[in-house]
């Protein structure tokens, strides 16, 4: 995770200190909480709050299992979309006919929601990961924001 932001390489020798560097909090838990025997879950605690993930390597591949506790199983290759929104009807149908319209074809789509709403009365909320066979740019990310119940929606890529 470092890698991604660092000039020089971390690896398990200097990761941990990288972190405390940049004042980050590493605590490593071992724990059996989740449904699959060897899986990873990260935590980021930022201003904006908690943020966790899920993932597990299936059949030599590597997959996402959770996103804040909802269940979006997808594998981690490729050009992905990671969307977070209200579950009600159109948001899918919307996200195909955004990425139709711009000529972007969806390899896999993972949807999740969560058990319970974040607040009596409003919907729940859902988890999308979009698989892509080509990368989405922004304005086409900012397209499928248009839609009020699509409260994020990000690019991801893996190489």
């Amino acid at each position: 995770m470092l890698n991604r932001s660092l000039a020089r390489k971390a690896n398990l020798v200097n990761a941990m200190q990288i972190a405390s560097q940049r004042g980050w909090n590493i605590a490593e838990r071992h724990e059996t909480r989740s449904g699959y025997s060897d899986s990873i879950r990260l935590e980021l605690e930022t201003d904006s709050g908690i943020t966790s993930v899920e993932g597990a390597v299936l059949l030599d591949k590597p997959r996402l299992m959770r996103v804040d506790e909802i269940y979006c199983e997808t594998p981690l290759a490729g050009h992905l979309i990671y969307m977070k929104n209200q579950d009600v009807p159109g948001v899918i149908g919307h996200v195909g006919g955004v990425l139709g319209r711009n000529q972007i074809n969806i390899a896999n789509f993972s949807l999740g929601r969560g058990e319970a709403p974040i607040r009596p009365g409003e919907p729940l909320e859902a988890v999308a990961v979009v698989s892509t066979d080509d990368p989405v740019p922004e304005d086409v990310l900012a397209q499928l924001r248009q839609n009020p119940a699509v409260k994020l929606a990000r690019s991801v890529e893996f190489l």
